[in-house]
C-alpha cells in the first residue's frame, strides 16, 4: 500500500514559489522607470504629481489637457497624463496617449518604455514584448529597456530569452533599484528550474534594503526551495520572532527540521496562534505535512487529531492521513481505531489495505490477509493490493499462496515487473528455480533492465542450496560485462560466480572470482555482499590477512549476520587471534534471531516493491 498523504488542497507544491516569484516581478513594473520626470516645483508636471498626491486627480488630469492642447508634441506631459489614467484604472485612454506620445516621437526610448511597461502592467505580455523587442534593436544600450521586457519575458515563461536580456544588464547601484533587478532574476532563474540562482539572487535583492519584511520572507521561501536551511532559518526566525504568522511559521518549522534544531517552540508557537477555524485548520494540515515529510510522525498524528477536530471528524481523508501517521509512529492501536471509525464510514481498499499493515504489525496474520484480500474485492483494477497481499504471504512463509496470489495478478497485469519479481520471489522459495529464473528474467525486460529484477535474482541465486542456475549467471554476468561500471550487476556478477566455483570446489575459478569481486568492492564499497563475499574468497584461498580485513569490514557493514561472526571468528582462530576470536564467537548465537536469507528477501520484497516499511513483525 502507499503510504504517503493522500493529496489535501494545503499541501505546498515547488511550483508555486516559481509562480510566486513570477507574479511578484511583475508586480513591480509599475514601478519601473517609465518617463523622466522634471523638477517638480516648476514644471506642469510636477504640479500634476502634487494635485495626484493631494488626492485631486481630475485637477491633474485637466492640468495636463490644457497644456497639451497648446503644446502637444510635449513628451513629458503626455507621458504623465497616460501613467495618471493608467493608475486609476483608465486603461483605454491611457493606451490612446502612450501610443500617441511614440507616434510623436519614434525615435523616443522614454515613449517605447512607458508603452512597454504600461502593457506589462496590464498583463498584456505579448504587446510588452513586440514593442520592447523593437526598443532594443533602436536603443541597445538602454539598460531599462531591456530590464522591461525580461520582465515581459518572464511573465510569458520565456525564460531562456529573458536570462539572455538580463544578463546584459549590469546590476544597478541604487538601492530600490537594485532589488527590483534582482527580484526580476529570481523569477528567472526560478522559471529555469535553477532554485540556488534564485535563492542567491533573493538574497542580493535583500542586502540592498536589509530591513525589508517581504524581501525576507521571499528570500526564506527561494532558500527553503533551495534547499538552503541555515540561510533560511537566518532570515525566517527573526522575522517570526517580530511578525508570528503561518506562512513565515511553517517555513521555520521547515528549516528547524531540515537543520535538525529543536522545534517544539515553533510547533507550539503556530498552535497558539489566533486565527479563524478554517485557517486553524489549514495551518495544522500544513504543519502535519511537514512533519510527516520530516518523519516526525508522532508530532504529525497529533496535529491531524486537531485538524480532524477541527473538521467535527467529517473529513475522510484527514481521518485516513492521521491513521497513516498514527501507523508510522507506531501507535497501531490508534491506528486501528481510526480505521475502524472510516470503515463505519465508507470503507474503501485504501482502509483495508492500511488495516491489512496494522494488523501485520500487531501479528494478527489472518486478519491482515483477510483486510488485504477485502482491498483487492474493493478494487481489482488496482496493482498495489494485490502486491500488498502478496508480500504478506511471502513474509508469513506462505508461499504456495504467494505464488498463487502473483500468478493471478501477472495475468491481470502482465506488464509488471513488480508482479513478476513477486513471482520469482515466491517461486524460488518453491524451490521451483527455472520458472524462478524466467519470472525475474521477465521483471527485468519489463522494467528495461533498470537493475532492481537483476539483484532479485542475484539474490535467490547467491542463497540457492542447488548452486546458481547458468541461464541466471549468464543474464547476471552478461549485463555486468556490458556495464561494467553498474555497480549492483557488476557485485552480483562476482558472487554468484564465487558460489559456483565454491560449490564445485573449483579452486582454479579463484583468481577470476578474486578479480571480480575486488572490482565489485571498489565501485561499491558500502555494499556488504561485495565486501563479505570477496572475505569468503580470500578465506576460501587460505589469504587469511587479506580475507581479514574484509571480513573486518562485513561485519560492521552487517552485523547481525551469524555467518559473518562465524567466518570472521575462524580467520582470527587460524591466525592465532584466540582472544578476537573468543570475541566473534560470542556475538553468533545472538546474531541472526529468526532470521534467514529467505525472509530478508521478503522483507526487502516489501519494502521496496510495495513500499512497507522494513522490520515488519515476526510471524505468529
Amino acid at each position: 500500500m502507499s503510504r504517503a498523504f493522500l493529496p489535501s488542497s494545503s499541501a505546498i507544491s515547488p511550483v508555486l514559489f516559481v509562480a510566486a516569484f513570477a507574479i511578484l516581478t511583475v508586480a513591480t513594473s509599475a514601478a519601473l522607470p517609465a518617463f523622466a520626470v522634471e523638477d517638480a516645483t516648476s514644471s506642469v508636471t510636477g504640479r500634476a504629481s502634487q494635485l495626484v498626491r493631494a488626492g485631486r486627480t481630475e485637477a491633474a488630469v485637466e492640468l495636463l489637457q490644457a497644456t497639451l492642447a497648446t503644446r502637444p508634441a510635449d513628451l513629458d506631459v503626455r507621458l504623465a497624463l497616460a501613467d495618471i489614467y493608467s493608475k486609476t484604472g483608465r486603461s483605454r485612454e491611457a493606451e490612446e496617449e502612450f501610443r500617441e506620445a511614440l507616434r510623436l516621437h519614434p525615435g523616443s526610448s522614454s515613449a517605447e518604455l512607458a508603452l512597454g511597461g504600461f502593457y506589462v502592467t496590464a498583463g498584456s505580455l505579448a504587446a510588452a514584448e513586440q514593442v520592447l523587442d523593437d526598443a532594443v534593436v533602436r536603443h541597445p544600450a538602454v539598460a531599462a529597456i531591456r530590464l522591461q521586457l525580461a520582465l515581459a519575458l518572464a511573465g510569458e515563461h520565456k525564460y531562456q530569452q529573458a536570462a539572455a536580456n538580463i544578463r546584459t544588464v549590469p546590476p544597478p547601484t541604487d538601492p530600490n533599484a537594485r532589488v527590483r533587478y534582482f527580484r526580476i532574476a529570481a523569477s528567472i532563474h526560478s522559471g529555469l528550474g535553477d532554485s540556488h540562482a534564485a535563492a542567491h539572487d533573493m538574497e542580493e535583492a535583500l542586502h540592498a534594503t536589509p530591513a525589508d519584511p517581504q524581501l525576507q520572507s521571499l528570500a526564506s521561501v527561494a532558500e527553503a526551495q533551495a534547499g538552503e536551511w541555515q540561510a533560511c532559518l537566518r532570515n525566517v526566525a527573526p522575522l517570526y520572532a517580530r511578525h508570528p504568522a503561518p506562512d513565515t511559521g511553517l517555513i521555520l518549522l521547515r528549516a528547524q527540521l531540515a537543520t535538525h534544531k529543536d522545534f517544539e517552540s515553533t510547533l507550539q508557537s503556530l498552535r497558539a496562534l489566533d486565527l479563524p477555524e478554517e485557517q486553524r485548520l489549514k495551518l495544522r494540515t500544513r504543519s502535519a505535512d511537514i512533519l510527516a515529510l520530516a518523519e516526525k510522525h508522532g508530532d504529525a498524528a497529533e496535529e491531524l487529531q486537531e485538524a480532524s477536530n477541527f473538521a467535527g471528524g467529517r473529513d475522510a481523508t484527514l481521518f485516513y492521513n492521521l491513521a497513516v501517521e498514527q501507523y508510522s509512529a507506531g501507535q497501531f492501536d490508534n491506528a486501528f481505531n481510526t480505521l475502524e471509525s472510516l470503515r463505519v464510514q465508507n470503507d474503501s481498499a485504501e482502509i483495508e489495505d492500511l488495516e491489512g499493515d496494522v494488523a501485520e504489525q500487531k501479528g494478527d496474520y489472518s486478519s491482515a490477509i483477510r483486510s488485504h484480500q477485502n482491498a483487492i474485492a474493493m478494487a481489482p483494477g488496482e496493482e498495489r493490493y494485490r502486491l500488498s497481499l502478496g508480500a504478506e504471504l511471502l513474509q508469513y512463509r506462505a508461499y504456495q499462496p504467494a505464488a498463487s496470489v502473483f500468478q493471478k495478478a501477472a495475468d491481470v497485469f502482465p506488464n509488471s515487473a513488480r508482479i513478476y519479481v513477486g513471482l520469482g520471489t515466491a517461486d524460488y522459495f518453491l524451490e521451483k528455480y527455472d520458472d524462478s529464473v524466467s519470472a525475474f528474467l521477465r521483471a527485468d525486460k519489463l522494467d528495461g533492465g533498470s537493475g532492481p529484477a537483476m539483484s532479485y535474482l542475484g539474490a535467490t541465486q547467491v542463497d540457492s542450496a542447488a548452486g546458481p542456475i547458468p541461464a541466471a549467471v549468464d543474464a547476471i554476468c552478461g549485463r555486468a560485462d556490458s556495464r561494467p561500471t553498474e555497480s549492483a550487476t557488476v557485485t552480483w556478477c562476482s558472487a554468484v560466480l564465487f558460489r559456483k566455483a565454491f560449490l564445485a570446489g573449483d579452486q582454479s575459478a579463484a583468481p577470476e572470482v578474486i578479480r571480480r569481486l575486488r572490482a565489485a568492492a571498489t565501485l561499491a564499497p558500502d555494499n556488504p555482499v561485495a565486501n563479505c563475499t570477496l572475505g569468503y574468497a580470500l578465506e576460501w584461498t587460505e589469504r587469511l590477512a587479506e580475507a581479514r580485513h574484509w571480513l573486518e569490514i562485513c561485519v560492521r557493514q552487517r552485523p547481525n549476520s551469524a555467518e559473518d561472526h562465524y567466518r570472521l571468528s575462524r580467520v582470527y582462530q587460524m591466525l592465532g587471534m584466540k582472544q578476537a576470536a573468543a570475541e566473534q564467537a560470542k556475538l553468533i548465537p545472538n546474531a541472526d534471531a529468526g532470521q534467514n536469507q529467505q525472509q530478508e528477501i521478503a522483507r526487502k520484497f516489501a519494502h521496496e516493491m510495495v513500499g512497507q516499511p522494513e522490520g515488519p513483525a515476526e510471524p505468529k
